[in-house]
């Protein structure tokens, strides 16, 4: 009986020693794609946003939180997003992006590829401009 009670004993010493932390996830950090000066009757934007190097990867694209957009996105690559914006555009937050933890926002920029009204015709992009920010 006491050889089966020590090699118990032993079995559950080493089940306990092999539970142990998960590795902690990969943090990751938000950005927000600031857009300034739209146009009072702004109702689409195309945005390409794209990391400097293979080191600033996007994992995610996202609309803001509590906004009325409405956001489709297709991934072009790990550093590389297109997205398409449709709403009330105003000036302020209109994209969030998932980032690694240690990026940087400077590593990170957008460009406005185009803008529509609302009744789908083409407005030249002008003065508006996104940028990123943390």
């Amino acid at each position: 009986m006491n050889r089966y009670l020590t090699t118990f004993g032993v079995a559950c010493g080493i089940t306990a020693g092999a539970c142990s932390e998960p590795p902690a996830a990969p943090t990751s950090l938000t950005l927000s794609a600031q857009l300034t000066n739209a146009g009072s009757t702004d109702r689409a934007i195309l945005v390409e946003i794209a990391g400097a190097d293979t080191s600033a990867r996007i994992d995610s694209v996202l609309a803001p939180a509590g906004s009325s957009y409405r956001l489709f996105t297709e991934r072009l690559s790990v550093t590389q997003w297109r997205a398409i914006v449709t709403g009330n555009l105003s000036d302020g937050v209109l994209l969030r992006l998932a980032v690694p933890g240690r990026s940087r926002a400077s590593a990170y920029t957008a460009a406005i590829l185009d803008v529509a009204d609302a009744s789908f015709a083409d407005l030249p992009p002008g003065s508006r401009a996104v940028t990123i920010a943390r």
